[in-house]
């Protein structure tokens, strides 16, 4: 399920995704396109021992989450709650038979919901709450199968207006590493770290060296790749073969190489230095290689 707020934009995405045994539910509320920029930036709800934390991550071809940073989230914005305005049904785009229902400040702030019963008993009410209450202080007591479609506030007499809802069935896994994510929540980090370093790896994972020809900048953009395709064999190497690491590592190359080319990052002279040196390295995938 995505909640889509302002849909001509992605900084209001949320997918709900869940552990297989249901216990850990994740709410992913923003990513980069994978189109546009070289680090895939993730930010997302993690529910861990009753509490919910507000994260930051990366993620790996398109579907390996790596956790760098949180923080325990709450809603401190004032809450509204909404009652229900007439017996009045409305209709907005496709949505028919919508209800309409209202909460109001003190101070004369006003807001009108629009909602949706899609009647097929699913409980939208966690993601949604997420992203209303920490924009727009808003609890709007969503009920099973229940969306807000669209909403009208009123501030001072200023009048603001948002589509709300965009709904899509998601056919594949997003993987997060639970011992990663809760060992950064619990501050045991290092401990983490010396358990992955026990692992064998590509050889460039320890020290590499590049050719004479490799300037400064090129060396920087060198450095990034092959210190992300390291996090990603941790995260990965227990679920995919060598294969499908160098596989994903020959991409990877190709993927930059664009993104690099079309926002000038690198010359024509450095991106065939980048991508050349990478080809070399590769050979150290083999796990006959590995440290």
């Amino acid at each position: 399920m995505i909640f889509l707020s302002e849909v001509d934009s992605l900084s209001g995405t949320s997918v709900r995704f869940n552990s297989k045994d249901k216990s850990i539910p994740v709410y992913s509320v923003e990513f980069n396109s994978g189109k546009k920029s070289i680090r895939n930036t993730v930010k997302f709800y993690y529910s861990y021992r009753k509490n919910i934390y507000r994260m930051d991550g990366l993620l790996y071809n398109e579907k390996y989450v790596s956790g760098n940073g949180f923080r325990t989230y709450s809603a401190e914005s004032p809450i509204r709650y909404f009652k229900k305005a007439s017996d009045t049904l409305y209709e907005y785009r496709s949505f028919r038979d919508l209800e309409k229902r209202i909460a109001a400040d003190k101070d004369g702030t006003k807001i009108e919901l629009f909602v949706a019963n899609l009647k097929d008993n699913i409980d939208y009410s966690e993601p949604a709450l997420f992203y209303l209450s920490e924009h727009y202080g808003i609890s709007p007591g969503l009920g099973k199968g229940e969306v807000v479609v669209y909403a009208n506030y009123i501030f001072n007499n200023n009048y603001s207006s948002g589509d709300f809802v965009e709904l899509k069935d998601i056919n594949e896994d997003i993987l997060f590493n639970k011992e990663q994510i809760e060992s950064l929540i619990d501050d045991r980090y290092k401990d983490f770290m010396k358990k992955t370093e026990s692992v064998k790896k590509p050889a460039y994972c320890s020290v590499t060296s590049f050719g004479n020809n490799v300037d400064e900048k090129t060396r920087e953009s060198l450095n990034e790749f092959l210190s992300q395709m390291c996090e990603y064999f941790d995260l990965s190497h227990q679920q995919e073969s060598n294969e499908e690491f160098k596989t994903y590592y020959d991409s990877e190359i190709k993927r930059r190489v664009e993104i690099y080319k079309r926002n000038g990052n690198l010359s024509e002279k450095q991106l065939k230095v980048f991508a050349d040196e990478l080809n070399q390295i590769k050979t150290l995938n083999s796990q006959e290689k590995f440290d």
